[in-house]
């Protein structure tokens, strides 16, 4: 037998870049065959039933992003200071020059 499915839940994610928190809702459809008896691949049928939970589970981890952004545009956070550069600008950190790793900055510039 296959029962097809769609399963609607809220899910918290955190940005990858800026670290900001949200919950989104997600709706993943999918389906699953049942046995009369239990197997290594499948589900089974218990006393006339099926337990959706499985699959529906499966399907929603599989459908939560493995990097999730808040939006396609996130500047992130100042790698020196970690201020949030979507809502501010960074423009003051001291000069570095007598890091001993500052003479490896000028093989990052253009």
């Amino acid at each position: 037998m296959e029962a097809a499915f769609t399963v609607t839940a809220p899910v918290d994610l955190t940005c990858t870049r800026c670290l900001t928190q949200w919950t989104e809702s997600l709706e993943v459809t999918g389906s699953q065959y049942f046995s009369r008896t239990p197997d290594e691949d499948g589900y089974a049928i218990v006393d006339g039933t099926v337990d959706m939970s499985g699959p529906a589970t499966d399907e929603l981890a599989l459908a939560i992003p493995l990097a999730p952004l808040c939006k396609p545009d996130c500047k992130g956070l100042c790698p020196i200071c970690g201020t949030d550069l979507n809502t501010d600008p960074c423009d003051g950190h001291p000069d570095d020059s007598d890091s001993p790793f500052a003479s490896l900055k000028d093989l990052f510039d253009p």
